[in-house]
């Protein structure tokens, strides 16, 4: 129960920041670009120094609400050390299927 908890404190926290980075740059555009530059950093920082409970609040909790890319990014780098073919076939097949889901759900919508 208390990883639970840590989880929705860091991604209450995650997601008002995020809020706030996207409405003082939204006028200037590329508020997603620079969304997920900050966590893709922050998480590339983050998961190797700190310990489980820290990564529950903060990696898996705040920036996996601030950008759900990092935590992506983040993947790829952990299967690209197994090895270099499975990271790219996920790369693609996330790619791939996260653009055929937008467009079938908005084809379904229209």
């Amino acid at each position: 129960m208390m990883n639970i908890f840590l989880v929705c404190v860091g991604g209450f926290f995650g997601a008002i920041a995020r809020f706030i980075v996207f409405r003082a740059v939204a006028q200037k555009g590329r508020a997603t670009l620079i969304v997920n530059t900050i966590g893709s950093f922050c998480i590339g920082v983050a998961a190797p120094l700190v310990n489980e409970w820290q990564q529950l609040l903060f990696v898996l909790g705040f920036l996996g609400a601030f950008t759900t890319f990092s935590t992506f990014a983040f993947d790829v780098v952990q299967l690209a050390h197994v090895s270099k073919k499975t990271a790219l076939n996920y790369v693609l097949q996330t790619i791939g299927y996260g653009i055929a889901a937008v467009a079938c759900g908005y084809m379904i919508a229209m």
